[in-house]
């Protein structure tokens, strides 16, 4: 590590990738990026200042992490994971998740 890479997020050098819209650090106001390694204003690590929290347990998690640390759901398969397909019955509005003849609900004839 050189004297280049100590201050290359400080605001002269290269400042890291983008990860979504830009941010304001909560501390100075600077206008910062989820890609930095710390605030170029304060010098405030970013990890520290921002957080994910997990849908399933509820605990703030660092933003870079794959999983939580508490109870290991995997953050990246919730967004790969197809959404499933609904069907509406057209008289009750019963919602069924296949395809069927007739709706459970109202026996309707659906085809």
């Amino acid at each position: 590590m050189g004297l280049f890479d100590l201050f290359k997020n400080f605001g002269g050098g290269k400042k890291g990738p983008q990860h979504g819209p830009p941010q304001t650090c909560p501390n100075c106001k600077t206008k910062i990026n989820l890609g930095m390694e710390r605030c170029p204003g304060c010098g405030v690590r970013i990890k520290s200042m921002f957080r994910i929290k997990c849908p399933k347990c509820g605990t703030a998690n660092e933003i870079d992490v794959k999983k939580c640390t508490k109870c290991q759901f995997q953050f990246d398969v919730e967004s790969e994971m197809p959404k499933k397909t609904y069907y509406l019955c057209p008289i009750c509005n019963y919602r069924m998740e296949g395809m069927m003849t007739a709706c459970p609900a109202c026996n309707a004839r659906l085809m």
